[in-house]
């Protein structure tokens, strides 16, 4: 009976070890630009996203009709180049308006000009 045992339990162990799935691991160099790009794409989807988890942003969307969920799905959908795309329009854009160093000065000789009429 222990040999019995002894064999069934051999056979078992070489049956499990050929169910194992052999696979290989395959390691190789990555370049530093395939690195940043990975970076950069992460950091565009990501500065997207927070764009429009904004309370601002979504306020203006509901004014314009959109759905920010719907928006956020859109933006998710799109492709690296797409979104490297937005991502630079979004830092290009300026944040408060755009002024001018005339208008500046304007703007100061206006307020110098009221508080000494003050």
């Amino acid at each position: 009976m222990k040999l019995f045992a002894l064999i069934f339990s051999t056979v078992l162990l070489f049956v499990c070890l050929g169910l194992v799935p052999v696979t290989t691991a395959q390691a190789g160099m990555i370049g530093t630009d395939e690195a940043i790009a990975t970076q950069q794409q992460s950091g565009d989807r990501d500065r997207i996203d927070a764009f429009l988890s904004q309370s601002e942003v979504q306020e203006q969307m509901r004014a314009m009709g959109v759905d920010a969920a719907t928006a956020r799905t859109r933006a998710q959908a799109l492709t690296n180049e797409e979104a490297a795309q937005l991502a630079q329009k979004m830092n290009a854009a300026p944040a408060g308006g755009n002024i001018s160093s005339t208008d500046f000065i304007i703007i100061l000789l206006v307020i110098i000009l009221v508080a000494i009429l003050l």
